[in-house]
């Protein structure tokens, strides 16, 4: 599983599921422990961690200059 935190305290969960654990969602909550959930599986933790990123953050995906997650 891995976790990311961002400057307005939201704490995202990247966890493995399918039944290889091949597939990765994700789960977030913020500081009024609000949860939101990916909804959909993505074939990499890169994918889910770009999804994360766009909903979360509202960031897009082009402009990805962090570093990567895996």
């Amino acid at each position: 599983m891995q976790e990311f935190l961002n400057a307005e305290t939201v704490k995202v969960q990247f966890v493995p599921v399918g039944r290889h654990r091949r597939e990765w969602m994700w789960k977030a909550r913020d500081d009024s422990n609000t949860i939101a959930i990916s909804g959909q599986r993505f074939e990499s933790l890169t994918d889910a961690v770009r999804d994360a990123r766009t909903q979360i953050l509202g960031e897009d995906e082009e402009d990805d200059g962090g570093p990567e997650a895996a």
